[in-house]
């Protein structure tokens, strides 16, 4: 899914105006800290309503748009900063030698 906003990412609520405010942000800077904050926040917020609304037992189909953007962003959010340590290209070698011995080849 393409991001809605052309690759902003929101911060939060401008206590002034009320409005969202977003920024482009850069990996591993504080903006890019502060939209991981505020996506996890939204999660949070939109999990909790979303069961308050099956709970009631609601058609919760509307929400559907917002928990796919929320989850979306939630996946990249965690793949930033759980993704896997970078294989040696020893090991691969390694593997590869052992795939091959294992089939007689």
């Amino acid at each position: 899914m393409q991001n809605p906003t052309g690759g902003m990412r929101a911060l939060g609520i401008d206590p002034l105006s009320g409005k969202q405010l977003f920024a482009v942000t850069e990996p591993g800077s504080r903006l890019d800290a502060m939209a991981d904050g505020h996506a996890i926040k939204a999660a949070a917020a939109l999990v909790t309503v979303t069961g308050m609304v099956l709970e009631n037992g609601d058609d919760a189909s509307e929400l559907v748009p917002d928990l796919y953007a929320a989850l979306s962003e939630m996946v990249e959010v965690a793949a930033r900063h759980c993704a896997p340590p970078p294989v040696l290209e020893s090991a691969v070698r390694l593997i590869e030698r052992a795939l091959l011995e294992s089939r007689g080849q």
